[in-house]
């Protein structure tokens, strides 16, 4: 985990995942290919989980007042029910990790797919339905558990509704956070329990640490730039190297 190789991608993912926590929504999504690059199996998710948390503990801190809770609530059991099929997910996948590699791989792509759908449409807002939480909410909360990428379902969800960028972003930190830290100790219990190997580490768990001061100056200049920095440009770049990152796993 501590080879060139390591650092430098680990670095770029971290800055990337800063700025998405509070400048760029979505473009989170290139950190899991990048991390892919580094580990395999249960370990892309693994070791994306705590770069996640410190980006979302200062986008929680800075956007909180932001936070559309009428809209959050509604997700929260299809969230669970989202969990649970990514649970039954890894065990029955057990230990293949190319099974693991090609699903993660799929569900970027689907999800650049998704991004790239929901630029082009633009469809005009409306205001969320008891059908949008069933499927905004499971399909978040599967694709958070196995993939740490469900920011393009969350950011259709609520592009859709009509929020500003702040309620956004707002909305998504609690989101995000709140689906982040629910993870672990499933994670842990799914490490310990089942074939597949273990989610942590102590080599990625080091590395998340030295990747710390990369994910904070990833979060304050996603700050300094949010009024500023031409977001579709931004965000078309990110999709085409996610989803080559994501076909990287496919092949």
């Amino acid at each position: 985990m501590f080879t060139p190789e390591a650092i430098i991608v680990g670095i770029v993912a971290a800055l990337v995942v800063g700025l998405s926590k509070t400048a760029l929504p979505g473009a989170g999504l290139l950190s899991v290919p990048l991390v892919a690059m580094i580990v395999e199996g249960r370990l892309i998710a693994g070791a994306s989980l705590p770069l996640l948390i410190v980006a979302d503990l200062f986008a929680v801190s800075w956007y909180r007042h932001h936070t559309r809770w009428d809209l959050l609530r509604p997700l929260a059991i299809w969230v669970g029910a989202g969990f649970a099929l990514g649970i039954t997910f890894y065990v029955a996948v057990g230990s293949s990790l190319r099974v693991i590699d090609v699903a993660i791989g799929v569900i970027v792509v689907v999800m650049v797919a998704i991004q790239l759908w929901r630029m082009w449409r633009r469809h005009p807002a409306k205001p969320a339905t008891p059908s949008d939480a069933v499927v905004y909410g499971s399909a978040g909360g599967f694709t958070t558990f196995v993939s740490n990428s469900a920011g393009p379902v969350m950011n259709t969800y609520l592009v859709g509704l009509g929020l500003g960028k702040e309620e956004q972003v707002g909305t998504s930190a609690w989101f995000y956070f709140a689906v982040n830290v629910a993870k672990i100790p499933f994670y842990l219990a799914l490490g310990a329990w089942t074939s597949g190997g273990t989610f942590f580490t102590t080599d990625t768990l080091l590395w998340n640490l030295a990747m710390v001061p990369a994910i904070v100056a990833g979060v304050y200049l996603g700050r300094a730039v949010f009024r500023h920095i031409p977001q579709e440009t931004f965000v078309m770049l990110v999709l085409v190297l996610s989803a080559a990152g994501g076909i990287k796993l496919l092949i």
